[in-house]
C-alpha cells in the first residue's frame, strides 16, 4: 500500500480535472479526448495504489475501463469542447 502517492496522484488529477472542466470550452477539440481519459485513468490509478495488493487483472480491467469511458462521461455532462453552450 503506497498511500502517500496514492492520495498525491488522486488530489492532483483532482485539481487537473477541475481546471480542464472550468476551461473546458477553451480546450482544443482535438486535445480534450486525449485528456480526459488521463485523467480518468489518473484517478484510477491512485485508487489501485492505495489498495494493499491489487492484482495485474484490477490494473488492467479499471485503467482500461476508465480510458475509455471518461471521454464519453464528460462529453455528456459538458458538451462538445471549444464550443459555448
Amino acid at each position: 500500500m503506497r498511500t502517500g502517492i496514492g492520495v498525491g496522484v488522486i488530489v492532483s488529477a483532482g485539481l487537473l480535472g477541475l481546471l480542464l472542466l472550468a476551461r473546458w470550452r477553451m480546450v482544443p477539440e482535438r486535445t480534450a479526448p486525449i485528456l480526459a481519459p488521463l485523467l480518468g485513468v489518473a484517478l484510477g490509478a491512485g485508487v489501485l495504489l492505495l489498495q494493499d495488493d491489487p492484482e495485474v487483472a484490477d490494473w488492467v480491467v479499471a485503467l482500461g475501463v476508465l480510458a475509455a469511458f471518461t471521454p464519453l462521461h464528460v462529453r455528456m455532462l459538458v458538451g462538445r469542447p471549444g464550443q459555448a453552450a
